[in-house]
């Protein structure tokens, strides 16, 4: 169930977005419409999917939670545990960043 191609609609206080994310053996790979970047691991636990992401975002890009743009690229890490129930459900999913708290809706796409 995990291996696949993903969307994620999330909202912050400020905006809202979207991306789509590849996890496939153990890797992730995606990026949102604003330009951001994801790479990073993940592993199945059963119930749940321990997920491990660093997020690129490019310069000018101010983000959904409020962070203003800034003028060269910079990245920041975090790591959650993600229930594939609420992915199979889409169910809203409360994520706590570093630059402030999103909801995020995962819907798995296609299955690899």
């Amino acid at each position: 169930m995990v291996d696949g191609i993903y969307q994620i609609t999330f909202r912050g206080a400020a905006d809202w977005g979207m991306g789509i994310l590849l996890l496939k053996d153990g890797k992730i790979t995606g990026a949102d419409v604003a330009g951001a970047l994801y790479d990073g691991n993940y592993s199945d636990k059963g119930d749940n999917i321990a997920i491990k992401i660093t997020l690129t975002v490019p310069p000018g890009v101010t983000l959904v939670m409020g962070t203003p743009p800034q003028s060269k690229e910079y990245s920041f890490d975090f790591e959650f545990s993600l229930s594939k129930k609420a992915v199979e459900s889409r169910e809203t999913v409360l994520l706590h960043l570093p630059p402030g708290p999103v909801n995020v809706i995962f819907n798995q796409l296609r299955k690899l």
